[in-house]
């Protein structure tokens, strides 16, 4: 069994098929990178100048895959950073089972010798800080101030969500949404892109 089928079996349980499916997409990069340097059997043995390395390739769209009609633009950083997560994760847990030094190179910070904990890994944090990446995603600041909605706009969003019938004394429409989008607008807060997350 191939190093990346072993680390997959070993959690497929655990993830959804879509999730397995975005894993086995990062590490097929990986290993095709690895492989056009002639380091594919040295795979175990890598260090930061090849992850650095992968994501400039990445970044560049030499990738293993072309969509048709899509833009010759690279990956996000968003999109870098999750396929430098799954390499982390990879080596983390090849160094765990099968004491792989990677992980080692890799992270600032001796990573500790322990099996996944799946569900559980919140609870890791009990064992002091995590270490964390010498390699770094570099992000582009946007300079553009988010958009301000004028009253008449506020407005116009609240009346479609829900308006209020004169004739028959009761709303029409989703008076969930317009309370919604109501606090938003007289209190300052906003989503923060997850349920139940709220900031000011």
């Amino acid at each position: 069994m191939s190093p990346v089928e072993e680390w997959l079996e070993a959690h497929r349980a655990d993830w959804s098929p879509n999730t397995v499916r975005g894993y086995a997409t990062a590490l097929a990069q990986w290993w095709t990178f690895l492989e056009q340097r002639c380091e594919a059997d040295a795979w175990d043995q890598v260090g930061v100048p090849s992850f650095n390395a992968f994501l400039s390739w990445l970044r560049n769209g030499r990738t293993t895959k072309t969509i048709p009609g899509e833009s010759g633009e690279g990956p996000s950083a968003g999109t870098l950073e999750a396929r430098l997560a799954t390499l982390i994760s990879f080596y983390r847990w090849h160094q765990a089972v099968n004491s792989v030094p990677v992980a080692e190179r890799l992270l600032k910070g001796a990573p500790r010798r322990v099996a996944s904990r799946g569900l559980l890994a919140h609870l890791d944090w009990r064992g002091g800080p995590a270490p964390s990446s010498l390699v770094r995603i570099r992000r582009t600041r946007r300079r553009d101030r988010p958009p301000l909605l004028l009253p008449q706009q506020v407005q116009a969003i609240l009346d479609g969500c829900a308006v209020f019938d004169v004739t028959t004394g009761e709303w029409n429409g989703n008076l969930r949404d317009r309370f919604l989008f109501a606090l938003l607008a007289e209190t300052g807060l906003f989503s923060g892109g997850r349920p139940g997350r709220w900031r000011v």
